[in-house]
């Protein structure tokens, strides 16, 4: 299973700027009872503030208790909508594994998609970028889809041979072979079906392979798969410049994601201050406007009345990860800052 994309998806998605927990589509506050962050990302609601739920933590510092308190708060688009105020677990084609599974498996104080460790639904790993999920080896040169639950190309139809990289990531095992490329084992393009299946599932910066740009916007690529051969994995985040670690490897442009400077992407989870703009009326709340018994929405919600970045995500698909983002809805998992569907 390895990934690749290109510019599969572009720039110039509309993110929702919206409370903590409940969504709404007319403005920056809470719905009816949502127990949401008011004024700019950082405000308490009072007077009861709505339904808190029964004692879910925030991973930034927040808790929502019995009493709907919003607390030290600001928004945080990684949890709800589950009504309590915790986290929603995500399968991945029928499976729970560590990425989606709400539980800090690595005890970093991170929680599934806010961990920079985790590549999507599909991650059986929070330490590190091998996905943790056993199967393959028969043909350790041969990539698919690096970022689904399985090791062959049957579901997503991606093909690639790492033997076709003249970086080689894998050297040792699997040498470069000019006379492979343009093979079904190494083709100028991929099909639809591996744009389709692969495409969602692939962080920003990186292709549908595991070769992706670490650091961030360094124009550097690393294969995050280094050692799969040999089933010792030993690419991380915190090593990728150690090309002992973190093989070089040439990103294939069929299938290569992109990372836009207004993007989130692998490694990178901050955008430049001139990336956003005014969004809508920058703060009426939800459908209503009153929370619980009476607590009123700050001074207008979240991420400064409501701020857009457009850049983040392609048209029509929900931004998330950053402050004031709603939290993704079910079957979808925030990849890089953009919700992305599940595998069924």
């Amino acid at each position: 299973m390895r990934h690749e994309i290109t510019n599969w998806i572009g720039l110039g998605g509309l993110v929702l700027a919206l409370g903590i927990i409940g969504c709404s589509n007319n403005g920056a506050g809470p719905g009816d009872g949502g127990g949401g962050s008011g004024g700019d990302g950082g405000g308490v609601i009072t007077d009861g503030g709505g339904g808190g739920g029964d004692g879910g933590v925030l991973p930034d510092g927040g808790t929502l208790n019995d009493g709907g308190t919003v607390t030290d708060a600001g928004t945080d688009a990684g949890w709800g909508p589950t009504g309590d105020g915790g986290c929603q677990p995500v399968l991945c084609a029928g499976h729970l594994y560590q990425c989606g599974d709400c539980i800090d498996n690595d005890n970093d104080g991170l929680v599934d998609w806010q961990d920079p460790d985790c590549l999507g639904p599909c991650d059986n790993n929070e330490s590190g970028y091998d996905l943790g999920i056993p199967g393959g080896g028969n043909a350790p040169c041969k990539l698919d889809c690096y970022f689904d639950s399985n090791s062959g190309s049957g579901n997503d139809d991606c093909h690639w041979n790492s033997q076709c990289d003249p970086l080689a990531p894998e050297a040792a095992q699997c040498p470069y072979d000019s006379t492979m490329l343009g093979s079904m084992d190494c083709p100028a393009t991929q099909s639809a079906q591996c744009q389709n299946v692969c495409a969602p599932l692939t962080p920003n910066g990186c292709d549908c392979f595991g070769c992706c740009e670490l650091p961030a916007g360094s124009g550097k690529y690393v294969f995050i798969g280094t050692g799969h051969v040999d089933k010792n994995p030993t690419c991380t985040l915190a090593n990728a410049t150690d090309t002992s670690k973190c093989a070089p490897c040439t990103p294939v442009q069929a299938c290569l994601k992109t990372c836009g400077r207004c993007q989130l992407c692998l490694g990178k989870t901050t955008v430049p201050p001139d990336c956003f703009e005014s969004g809508g009326d920058g703060g009426t709340p939800g459908d209503g406007g009153t929370l619980g018994d009476g607590g009123i929405a700050g001074d207008g919600g979240p991420a400064d009345g409501g701020v857009i970045n457009p850049g983040q995500c392609p048209t029509g698909v929900q931004a998330c990860g950053l402050p004031g983002e709603p939290p993704c809805q079910a079957g979808y998992y925030c990849i890089t800052g953009c919700c992305q569907p599940t595998i069924p």
